[in-house]
Order: C-alpha cells, then structure tokens, then sequence
C-alpha cells in the first residue's frame, strides 16, 4: 500500500521540523564563543586564590580559603547553568567535551605545578603573583578555543542523523 507523496510539502515540512533546531545549535555555539564572561570570572577566581595562598595562612585559614574558592566555582557553575534556555538531547556532552575537560584540568594543573616550582626555583619575592598570572592567563587561553572545538561538531552530527547518505536512502 503505498501512498502518494508531495514532494513540494515533505520538503516543506522538514524546514518546519528543522529551522527551530538550527536556531537551537545557534544558541548553543553562541554560548560557547560569545559569551566569554564566565571563563574570564573563573579565570580571576583562580587569580584571587592562588595569589591569596601565597599568604602563608594558617593551616585553618589555607582550609578556609580553599572552602571559599569551591564554593565560588560552585555558585558560579550553578549561575551558569540555569542561564542555558535551551536544551536539546543532541547537545549532550560528547567524547569531546570529556576530552576538553581533562585536558583542560591537565593544563591548568600542570601550569599551576610548574610556575611554582619555577618560582621557587628562582627564589622570586612576589612569587604567587606571577604563579598567578602565569596559571589564569594559561587558562583563559586554553578555555575558549577548548570550548569552541568542543560544541563544533553538534550541529554536524545532528545533520547527518537527519539527512540521507545515499541517493536510495532519499527516494525511501
């Protein structure tokens, strides 16, 4: 039993299915390279405590500034996610997102180590400023760019689970 097809209105009715998506995966990357406010916040959250434990606080206080600076990139995540208005269970996290996730703890973590011990190393006066500095600035500049490559294939992927690879596939 077959039944006749207008191509004119199939077309038309998979513009009308596929326009609220593509504004969907437009919001999405918007987020991811537009909106740099929240990188360069926890950016200087990370400034304030690692410059800040370089104070040489008591035990209580260093334990006390690490409470605070969990709870700040705690409150800050929270924030950040109820400012997403759209979800969409194409835009779940991928392989990619958990690669830039720890590549971006392996870098940051790995700066942190390193410009300590650097700093250490050359016995400077003011060395968790520029522990600091070196840390947040290599963080911003891992964020952005890790953030764009991670919600790039979103749309991509959700086109070619919608549109035919072959000619056959599109004549069914």
């Amino acid at each position: 039993m077959t039944t006749p097809v207008d191509a004119e209105r199939a077309w038309q009715d998979l513009q009308r299915i596929r326009v609220p998506q593509e504004r969907v995966y437009d919001e999405v990357e918007r987020c991811a390279q537009a909106d740099r406010r929240g990188t360069y916040v926890t950016g200087g959250l990370m400034w304030l405590f690692l410059a800040s434990s370089g104070l040489h606080l008591p035990k209580w206080g260093s334990f006390v500034l690490l409470g605070a600076y969990v709870a700040a990139l705690i409150t800050l995540a929270v924030v950040y996610s109820r400012r997403s208005r759209m979800r969409l269970h194409r835009s779940r996290y991928g392989w990619r997102s958990v690669a830039t996730l720890f590549a971006g703890a392996v870098v940051s973590g790995g700066t942190i180590v390193l410009t300590g011990r650097l700093t250490d190393w050359l016995a400077l006066p003011y060395g968790s400023l520029v522990q600091a500095t070196l840390s947040a600035g290599a963080f911003v500049l891992f964020v952005g760019p890790a953030n764009r490559w991670a919600v790039s294939p979103l749309r991509d992927r959700a086109l070619s689970d919608h549109t035919p690879r072959t000619p056959e596939e599109a004549g069914r």
